[in-house]
């Protein structure tokens, strides 16, 4: 996927990446580090990226997107690589842009971060909805 591709790297602190995460970065390209010295774990994070961008598909157009998007929901994409994380806040208040390094952390789409450990959860381990009544029901717009 990044075979004979110019990358460069976009470099941020974070204070967990889960497995997955870190090898699907490695695997693009990217590097993650741990740094040492602190009270509290941290890791630099070197995401890989064509600075030439790629396209894409959105909403049926094929567009050209270039560098690190970070959207408000939560998520790191870059088109060039593929690449799509989970980057957000342990405290689950803020936008991880506007937290510290210190309570901010990186995984995989599919993988749930656990307060309580502080590290992902465990396949299997998964929770439901908050709302234990819900049901189909609830939604306006379903197939049935």
């Amino acid at each position: 996927m990044t075979e004979g591709k110019k990358l460069e790297r976009y470099w941020l602190v974070v204070s967990y990446v889960s497995d997955g995460a870190k090898k699907w970065i490695e695997d693009v390209g990217g590097q993650v580090m741990a740094l040492e010295g602190g009270p509290v774990p941290l890791f630099a994070v070197g995401l890989a990226y064509n600075p030439e961008g790629g396209y894409s598909y959105s909403h049926g157009r094929r567009e050209h997107r270039q560098g690190i998007e970070h959207w408000n929901l939560g998520e790191i994409q870059e088109v060039s690589t593929g690449i799509t994380l989970i980057y957000k806040a342990k405290t689950g208040e803020n936008v991880a842009e506007y937290t510290s390094c210190t309570e901010t952390y990186l995984i995989l789409p599919d993988e749930e971060f656990d307060k309580a450990t502080n590290k992902v959860k465990e396949p299997g381990m998964y929770g439901q909805p908050e709302n234990e009544n819900y049901t189909l029901d609830d939604l306006d717009d379903h197939p049935f």
